[in-house]
């Protein structure tokens, strides 16, 4: 029984002494922490007394008036929509029958090019080979423009006309179209 009894005795004196060791650090760090506070302080130097700067009013210059541009404006009788030519590709079917940069193809054939009517999705009922009017408005002029389709670089069952385009359309589309 006395050894039971040693040994509860030194299981206390090792917790109580763990205990004190923490309690211990715990303070320890405490200490430093506010010793630090107060040395960093006292070595911070003195703010410096500034003298007050009067601000006074700025004159600044005012911009100059920009005129208001009026947005572009298209020629009497210009079509609403089309096909505008940004590139021909030289030696294409386009370049071979004189369509030019800036043209706009407006109709293909009988199918006017609108925003049902892209010039990719009515290209696309042609074969290579075959023969297509082009409508196409140069310089407030409306020319018509025969052109043989030629094979398509990537697929050669599709019809190429050869050239780079963005779709044109001024017309107001109704909801749900």
């Amino acid at each position: 029984m006395t050894e039971n009894k040693q040994d509860r005795t030194l299981l206390i004196a090792v917790i109580t002494g763990v205990i004190a060791l923490l309690l211990g650090l715990c303070l320890g760090a405490l200490a430093g922490g506010v010793g630090g506070y107060f040395v960093g302080r006292s070595a911070a130097p003195e703010p410096l007394d500034l003298p007050e700067q009067q601000f006074q009013p700025q004159i600044t210059p005012s911009a100059p008036r920009i005129p208001q541009m009026p947005g572009p404006v298209l020629p009497e009788g210009a079509p609403q929509s089309g096909a505008l030519v940004r590139e021909v590709v030289s030696g294409a079917p386009a370049d071979q029958a004189g369509l030019r940069l800036g043209d706009l193809i407006t109709q293909v054939d009988q199918t006017p090019l609108d925003a049902n009517h892209s010039l990719a999705d009515v290209l696309g009922q042609y074969q290579p080979g075959d023969q297509v009017q082009l409508t196409v408005w140069r310089f407030d002029e409306t020319r018509t423009i025969d052109v043989k389709l030629g094979q398509h670089p990537d697929s050669p069952r599709r019809a190429h006309l050869g050239i780079k385009y963005v779709d044109f359309s001024l017309e107001q589309q109704a909801p749900g179209d």
